[in-house]
């Protein structure tokens, strides 16, 4: 299902209306205020997600679809313009209630095409926040989905983290915690066999995320392999770390308490 989900992304991407970005003034208020361009709580969203979204539901392979899917897909296609505005703004705010998890999978899916293709316009120097400095990313304010650890500069490699929403990169330190920026009480889990993954937890918030490796394995995809390694979130959840989850999993690792 998500391969197929993916690959109707890939489609809704081309030829996508091109939308609107944030100005120089509005640029240059969001960085007085420490926030990233793209920031959903800044920055109005345009149409043009919506126009994803018709796109996704009408090109995704239905055949790969579990039923309750196919079901939110259809309640979607008939959805009043008003409603999809309330489910993409829960979504982007962190409150999507349990009942609406499948409809937000779509949604969260055509979100992700807009605001990657406006992270792609953005010149270097709007990006907000210093190289390292924040666990958010500096295109649109988002959590990351995953870290990825590639060979070069130190001994011990580089870590770039990669947004769950525009898929901007990011450098970010190592063994520090992304949701709190603690360099203390950071410890590693990793499931036996997989060595190219490994989530680094801090006991200083109890947050966690994913680390890939990629001198273990010649090809990764955070989203992709994110979601691969779902047993790795099982093990860390019940020693009771948590973090934002992955977009695509909505429902199965929802930690809001939204009704």
């Amino acid at each position: 299902m998500i391969a197929a989900l993916v690959t109707a992304q890939e489609a809704a991407l081309h030829d996508l209306p091109p939308g609107s970005l944030p100005g120089a003034a509005e640029i240059a208020k969001a960085k007085l205020v420490g926030r990233a361009p793209l920031d959903p709580a800044l920055w109005t969203r345009d149409a043009s997600w919506r126009v994803a979204l018709s796109r996704i539901l009408a090109k995704i392979d239905r055949a790969m679809l579990p039923e309750a899917a196919d079901v939110a897909r259809q309640a979607l296609e008939g959805a009043p313009e008003a409603d999809l505005e309330a489910l993409a703004g829960r979504f982007l705010d962190g409150g999507v209630r349990p009942q609406e998890a499948a409809q937000s999978v779509f949604v969260a899916a055509a979100l992700q095409v807009a605001w990657t293709r406006m992270a792609a316009l953005l010149d270097a120097g709007d990006l907000g926040g210093a190289e390292g400095d924040s666990g958010t990313c500096p295109a649109c304010g988002s959590p990351p989905v995953a870290g990825l650890i590639a060979p070069g500069g130190t001994k011990f490699g580089h870590r770039h983290l990669h947004c769950s929403l525009c898929a901007t990169a990011w450098r970010y330190v190592r063994v520090r915690c992304v949701h709190c920026g603690s360099t203390e009480k950071i410890s590693f889990r990793n499931l036996a066999g997989t060595s190219f993954v490994r989530a680094e937890c801090c006991e200083t918030c109890g947050g966690y995320s994913k680390v890939f490796y990629l001198e273990s394995v010649k090809v990764l995809e955070p989203l992709a392999d994110d979601l691969g390694s779902l047993g790795l979130d099982v093990l860390v959840g019940e020693e009771g770390f948590a973090r934002v989850p992955n977009p695509f999993v909505l429902g199965v690792m929802d930690t809001t308490d939204a009704d």
